[in-house]
């Protein structure tokens, strides 16, 4: 959500409150700041299989959304545990994964970054969107205290450069 409708609904919420007389000012200004924060994060999670991604170039929203329904979460730490890639734009919250591989995240996530472009250039009022491939749940997301004793592939670093990736690199062999 932008920060206007974040002013927007605070600014409604404390007018109805205060119009109903149940609560001053302040009152409303506390209860604003703990129920706030459970209305922004009731967006859900919706985790579609990875190979709905080229679908989603031709296919309108509504037979996307018929077609791949995906399951949803409202919880980060409910994920599968792999790599995903993450398209987020106002309440769309988009996972495509689990995938295993994050080579092969990369081709969908460049294929995804293709189809959003089109999308973009036809609808230029579509802007703040996230695309990014991400490994999920990550230590950030979870705050679980259970240590899982399977642990899948974890995230693959990039090679150290040497000699020869340098030399490979010179004659443009990858």
């Amino acid at each position: 959500m932008s920060s206007f409708m974040h002013n927007s609904l605070a600014c409604e919420l404390v007018r109805i409150a205060r119009v109903l007389g149940l609560f001053g000012r302040e009152q409303a200004l506390a209860l604003l700041f703990f129920v706030l924060p459970a209305l922004l994060k009731a967006t859900p999670i919706r985790v579609i299989d990875e190979a709905a991604i080229p679908f989603a170039g031709f296919l309108s929203k509504v037979d996307f959304d018929e077609r791949y329904p995906g399951d949803l979460l409202d919880d980060l730490a409910k994920l599968d545990t792999g790599w995903y890639v993450i398209y987020e734009h106002n309440s769309l919250n988009y996972y495509f994964g689990p995938i295993l591989l994050e080579s092969i995240g990369k081709d969908y996530l460049d294929q995804l970054s293709e189809i959003v472009e089109v999308a973009v250039m036809q609808r230029p009022s579509i802007q703040d969107y996230r695309l990014e491939l991400s490994y999920e749940p990550n230590a950030s997301n979870s705050e679980s205290t259970e240590t899982s004793t399977q642990n899948p592939l974890p995230p693959q670093a990039p090679p150290k450069p040497s000699f020869w990736s340098f030399v490979k690199k010179v004659f443009s062999y990858r």
